[in-house]
């Protein structure tokens, strides 16, 4: 991610989870990011694994009002990792896509694999001005980079079970990345002793976020919970809850 993501994110008084989400959400409190901001400054400075821990802590229990509330406040991210799948095995599949995706798998015939991951974008996340669709375009964009990168020769219409899975995790992973910097990266950009040690800092916070999200994908992999049609928006609940229940509990 790049620096020029982060904010000094959402102030008081409003929804924790949009009204989208929950018809009767929750209302931040004043000053509900403040002890992740001193804790990830802290951890600008100093680069110890503990002041990081400790900012991802009371990111979730202050600044999301816990890892419930947090996870449906990305309600929108793990709605579209559930389209991603379920688009993506269709094309492999040769069956027929969501009713509410349009796209023609007809159109993609002859596109470069970048034309097939753009036209997939629009159906599922079209922009529509939202901060929250921009940030799943960009997430869907670096997740189908990190596949190609992995695999140079693989047809995005025609990806195997285990790279859809890689698919979702990363759409996943990076979008709960581009939430906490959107909302807490300007601590870590302001504290740092200068722009390389900011943009070292964050690259390792999204490598420690990324890391603990594919534990837990993994854990629920372990547990029997796998990727299949239509579990799409679950699952990736599931992942995100148990991600931000570990945040959490740095805390105790």
């Amino acid at each position: 991610m790049g620096t020029s993501a982060s904010s000094k994110g959402p102030g008081s008084g409003v929804p924790l989870v949009p009204a989208w989400v929950d018809s009767d959400p929750a209302v931040a409190q004043p000053g509900r990011f403040r002890s992740a901001r001193t804790n990830l400054g802290s951890f600008a400075k100093s680069g110890t694994e503990d002041s990081l821990k400790r900012g991802l802590g009371h990111y979730t229990r202050s600044g999301l009002g816990g890892s419930a509330i947090g996870t449906m406040r990305m309600g929108r991210t793990t709605a579209a990792a559930g389209s991603f799948a379920d688009v993506l095995s269709a094309l492999r599949d040769g069956s027929p896509l969501p009713l509410n995706i349009p796209l023609d798998p007809a159109t993609l015939t002859g596109k470069s694999q970048q034309e097939i991951a753009d036209a997939i974008i629009d159906a599922v996340t079209p922009t529509d001005g939202s901060q929250d669709a921009e940030s799943s375009r960009d997430s869907a964009a670096r997740a189908f980079a990190e596949v190609l990168e992995i695999n140079p020769t693989a047809d995005l219409t025609a990806l195997p079970q285990d790279m859809v899975e890689l698919f979702f995790e990363r759409f996943l992973a990076n979008d709960l990345v581009a939430r906490i910097q959107l909302d807490v990266g300007k601590a870590v950009l302001d504290r740092a002793k200068d722009a390389a040690t900011a943009v070292q800092r964050l690259e390792t916070m999204q490598s420690f976020v990324k890391q603990e999200f594919s534990r837990a994908v993994l854990a629920l992999k372990d547990a029997g919970q796998r990727l299949q049609q239509g579990n799409g928006k679950e699952l990736g609940a599931a992942a995100l809850k148990a991600t931000l229940d570990v945040f959490e509990g740095w805390l105790k």
